[in-house]
């Protein structure tokens, strides 16, 4: 009876949205780049420009076409550094020609000349670094957080920040300050949250590559809804300094850094850059052989919060399946735990506690704490500097709690059953989403979706989000590929051969002949 009325729940919600946005919105389609350029990998430019085939300067300027095009739709770059950018691709083109740069300085700086953005809640010195509050509306990052350092001694060069959730806080990326970032594929729907206009850029090729963070699921959702490869690495393994408010570098569960970009074969050298030192603690340079990989997979985990998937999503996990069954000599096992429908449930007492901070506090730029009946009364007088989302996130911090002992005794049940069934040669191919990306704004009527991204932040395992191709209506289809701690190089192998199988990235736009 519950899933009865869930579905026709979701199916009046969606019946609404549909019909509002059918009338009152009018899509904008993103016009196609004016070169291939920016259709090139990271990985793919970097070797180009190495050998004198492109120049950054070719590159940075391209790029920043694109953005120009694409940002009046989209509203994904919030803050840019474009004179800078060119500037510095002149430099490296000039080093590069003068002949003087040896392997081991290539070596030294595998992204060289290759642009990319960061989402707003990473600091790049002198540009926005607002995280959507109004508070900090003319705030900029007065340093380069140790992740944009590395890739940029790296040779990458950034070109801008891009648009968040008011302190990254909802799967739908909007703030009062610079407003919605909308979908490259239908602007009328999200590009979830809370990586949000990091996404948007990518997918519309406007960077190179892309950087955000994750605590759950907030490099994989975006990903999904905008196209993408994202790929979520394990925490304590990137520096946190420069990340939101910290100003030094900090351990905390379940945080952790996550890529955007348009090909599998550019997550792992970028990954080695961000996790510098403890590159160490991966696998990235071992040849994997898939003939060795034990792939199982999850068609519905059973989360009552959750809503009923579609039969779109289960037959593209079905195809997945169905072909690496036959290139693979081990038949994919249909893995069933009991534990997996908690998912959402356990998360939240987590993130709490490896937040070690105050909502309500961090909302005022952490001058004083928020009182959230007085702020309801605010935002219904439209007086409130905070959007519904933190509305809803102001209800949340007040409700009751889930246990933490009992969150931390069934994440430790979950994720010794998956250890012993994954161990150091499977995967296990997850749902991303019960459906597509939906209208803007409707998160708000469905906000525990987000627990099929959040378990995997509960148990610190590396996941790849997988683009898959297009649905019916041209939105994007997508699936997670997960692996053990520190198993990162087989989830992006097996990203690889469905890249291969079903053509990954598909561009938001018609290519012109």
């Amino acid at each position: 009876m519950f899933l009865l009325l869930r579905y026709y729940f979701d199916f009046v919600v969606d019946f609404i949205f549909a019909f509002y946005y059918k009338f009152m919105w009018k899509i904008e389609k993103i016009q196609p780049p004016n070169t291939k350029i920016v259709l090139e990998g990271a990985s793919s430019l970097a070797r180009q420009i190495k050998t004198r085939q492109i120049t950054s300067e070719e590159v940075v300027r391209a790029f920043i076409t694109q953005i120009r095009q694409t940002n009046p739709i989209l509203n994904a770059v919030v803050d840019d550094r474009f004179s800078e950018a060119i500037q510095e691709a002149q430099t490296i083109d000039k080093q590069i020609a003068s002949g003087t740069m040896s392997d081991e300085d290539f070596q030294r700086q595998p992204l060289l000349g290759v642009p990319f953005t960061a989402k707003e809640a990473i600091s790049v010195k002198g540009l926005s670094h607002t995280l959507g509050l109004v508070s900090r509306k003319s705030h900029t990052a007065p340093f380069d957080a140790d992740v944009i350092l590395l890739l940029k001694r790296a040779g990458a060069i950034p070109l801008g920040v891009t648009n968040v959730p008011q302190l990254n806080g909802w799967s739908e990326t909007s703030n009062p300050v610079y407003g919605t970032t909308n979908n490259p594929y239908d602007t009328r729907r999200t590009v979830g949250g809370s990586s949000g206009g990091e996404a948007a850029v990518v997918s519309a090729c406007g960077s190179g590559f892309g950087v955000g963070t994750e605590m759950g699921g907030s490099v994989r959702l975006p990903a999904f809804m905008c196209g993408l490869f994202g790929h979520k690495t394990c925490s304590h393994l990137v520096s946190l300094k420069g990340i939101m408010f910290n100003t030094q570098d900090r351990k905390m569960d379940m945080a952790s850094f996550g890529i955007f970009v348009r090909t599998s074969g550019d997550i792992a050298p970028i990954l080695k850059v961000m996790v510098g030192e403890n590159v160490r603690r991966l696998n990235l340079d071992d040849r994997v052989d898939l003939e060795g990989v034990k792939v199982h997979y999850v068609l519905d985990p059973g989360d009552f919060f959750v809503s009923p998937f579609r039969d779109e999503m289960t037959q593209l996990m079905l195809k997945a399946v169905g072909y690496l069954k036959k290139v693979l000599p081990q038949e994919p096992h249909l893995l069933t735990i009991e534990e997996l429908k908690y998912g959402g449930r356990v998360w939240f007492p987590l993130l709490n506690r490896a937040l070690d901070c105050n909502f309500r506090k961090d909302l005022t730029n952490r001058q004083g704490v928020v009182n959230p009946l007085k702020e309801i009364v605010k935002f219904v007088l439209r007086r409130s500097d905070f959007n519904v989302f933190v509305m809803m996130g102001l209800l949340a911090d007040v409700a009751p709690k889930e246990n933490l002992n009992w969150a931390k005794e069934v994440v430790s049940i979950l994720k010794n059953k998956l250890l012993d069934t994954l161990g150091t040669h499977g995967v296990l191919l997850y749902p991303s989403a019960p459906f597509p990306a939906s209208y803007h704004y409707a998160s708000l009527f469905r906000p525990f979706n987000l627990n099929l991204f959040n378990v995997w932040n509960a148990l610190d395992f590396c996941v790849t989000q997988v683009p898959m191709g297009l649905d019916k209506h041209g939105v994007p289809l997508g699936l997670q590929v997960v692996a053990a701690p520190h198993q990162d190089h087989l989830t992006i192998a097996v990203a690889a051969e469905l890249e291969k199988a079903f053509g990954g990235y598909v561009p938001p736009f018609e290519l012109k002949q």
